[in-house]
């Protein structure tokens, strides 16, 4: 009876906001939407380190590859440093000098990453995280990209991470001012927190959902003082998913947990 109660509350209370069916309907949308992707892109500003803090994270889960793919920049890989080998293994879709081969001319443009039980390796400290460096060259000259790769726990949010050119639509459409200057970092981080319960319970997004790691991540980015367009490519989010978490921090009263009646 109480969790009947509070669901008609909340339905009274959407509608009266002008918040309404459509809002709602559209927002099950959003995240049905951000669940099902499965190709996480990051702009050159973020992978090469100009517009990020930290090198772009990359879990490998067992069981799953995860593929970088340099093509929709128009670029070819020169030269990969790979710190720790001893979880993972390296291959290419071309040819690359180094990985076990010689080649007359390196036509690499897709690297695959893949989780393997852990070496012992001497000379390398047993970690779970290490640094992959790609050297790239193109059109507009030579770039040093950085990734941190590290063992996962969970299956694989994506199964391939796509370098872009420039800023996707994702982060900047028509050059929009930044979110940021409406709210202060803080704000926005509690408001979306607000909003990521609202969703629990209204049943748009599961606690152990692989979409409930990257806001997480995406929050955690974000308290750490990092801009909001960025820590959402870094963590696999669009926008739009922000602006949803934002509006139901904002608009939707918070139920208490729900209980069996």
């Amino acid at each position: 009876m109480k969790t009947s109660l509070w669901r008609r509350i909340i339905l009274i209370a959407l509608i009266s906001t002008g918040f309404g069916l459509t809002s709602v309907f559209s927002g099950r949308s959003v995240f049905a939407q951000e669940t099902r992707r499965s190709v996480r892109r990051v702009s050159v500003p973020v992978a090469t380190g100009q517009s990020a803090a930290s090198p772009v994270l990359i879990e490998l889960s067992p069981g799953y590859g995860v593929n970088i793919s340099f093509i929709p920049t128009g670029e070819t890989v020169e030269k990969v440093w790979f710190d720790n080998p001893s979880f993972a293994t390296l291959d290419v879709d071309g040819c690359l000098s180094g990985l076990g081969r010689e080649c007359q001319q390196n036509a690499a443009t897709v690297l695959h990453l893949r989780r393997i039980n852990s070496l012992n390796m001497p000379g390398l400290p047993k970690t779970n995280s290490t640094l992959l460096t790609v050297v790239t060259a193109g059109v507009a000259g030579r770039r040093v990209y950085m990734f941190r790769v590290a063992m996962g726990n969970k299956n694989s949010q994506y199964h391939t991470v796509e370098v872009t050119p420039k800023e996707t639509p994702e982060v900047i459409a028509n050059n929009p001012p930044r979110m940021t200057s409406v709210l202060t970092q803080y704000q926005d981080s509690q408001m979306i927190s607000r909003g990521l319960i609202v969703a629990q319970q209204q049943r748009l997004i599961r606690r152990d959902s692989p979409l409930w790691k990257r806001i997480e991540n995406f929050l955690v980015s974000v308290k750490a003082g990092e801009p909001i367009e960025v820590a959402a490519a870094k963590s696999g989010i669009s926008l739009q998913l922000v602006k949803r978490l934002q509006e139901l921090g904002k608009t939707s009263p918070v139920p208490p947990p729900l209980q069996a009646s």
